[in-house]
Parts: C-alpha cells; sequence; structure tokens
C-alpha cells in the first residue's frame, strides 16, 4: 500500500478521494497550506515519508505552489532515498494548457473533480517511472 499525504480544503472532494483511494493507500488528511508541511515534515523527521503528496492548488493558509516550493527545497537538505522521494501531483480546477505550461517542480496534476480510478493508474505509472530512473 502505498502512503499518501492529502492535502485538500473542500470536505466533499477529500472525502471522495480518501474513499478512492482506500483499498490501494494508506492516506492522510491535511486542510491547510501550513498543516500540510507540518504532517509532511514530521513524516520525513520521523523515517516514514509518503510516497506521494496529492496537492490541491488553492489551499488557505499557504496556496499548493508555495508549498510545493518549500517540499521542492526541503527535499534537497533531507537525506531520503530516491525511492522514498514524495511525488507530487497537483489537484486543480484549472485548465489543462495552464497547468502544462505552469510546471514548478510538480510530477503530475489531475483535474477537479478527480477519478480515483484514473488518479491509481496515474500513481502507478509515476511508481514504474520511478523504480526506472533508480
Amino acid at each position: 500500500m502505498w502512503k499518501i499525504l492529502i492535502a485538500e480544503d473542500n470536505p466533499a472532494d477529500a472525502h471522495r478521494l480518501m474513499q478512492g483511494l482506500s483499498q490501494v493507500a494508506h492516506c492522510v488528511l491535511a486542510k491547510d497550506g501550513i498543516e500540510t508541511l507540518s504532517i509532511y515534515r514530521e513524516s520525513v523527521e520521523s523515517g516514514s515519508a509518503f510516497d506521494f503528496i496529492l496537492l490541491d492548488v488553492k489551499l488557505p493558509k499557504k496556496d499548493g505552489f508555495d508549498v510545493l516550493k518549500t517540499i521542492r527545497n526541503g527535499e534537497e537538505s533531507v537525506d531520503l532515498p530516491r525511492s522514498r522521494e514524495a511525488k507530487v501531483i497537483m489537484t486543480t480546477t484549472y485548465r489543462d494548457s495552464l497547468m502544462e505550461n505552469y510546471n514548478m517542480g510538480w510530477d503530475d496534476f489531475i483535474t477537479k473533480p478527480v477519478d480515483a480510478d484514473i488518479l491509481t493508474k496515474r500513481l502507478r505509472e509515476l511508481e514504474i517511472e520511478s523504480k526506472k530512473s533508480d
């Protein structure tokens, strides 16, 4: 099972993601950007880093782009084996063309509402890509 951090402030979207991934992942929910970073740091410090982070673009307190920047800059200073480096998937209502032209270091993005089957397939593809690069 994967370990996934879900950063989502919309209760309906959070519930949909948690339910949809329940068979393939242990999920932890963060409701804003500050909480996301806190949970992420705790996981790294405890040696149980997340496999994936599903990061909503529009989060309260610190938006998804700022959270991503902090995670990516922070990962460089944390000695994590490459296979445990968190893959970040942005979740967004923005158009695909905007996201494709605005990549700030995420591994993938998916538009809302998120279909759990499509998301699971994309997570598997990212996992396979990651293993090939190890």
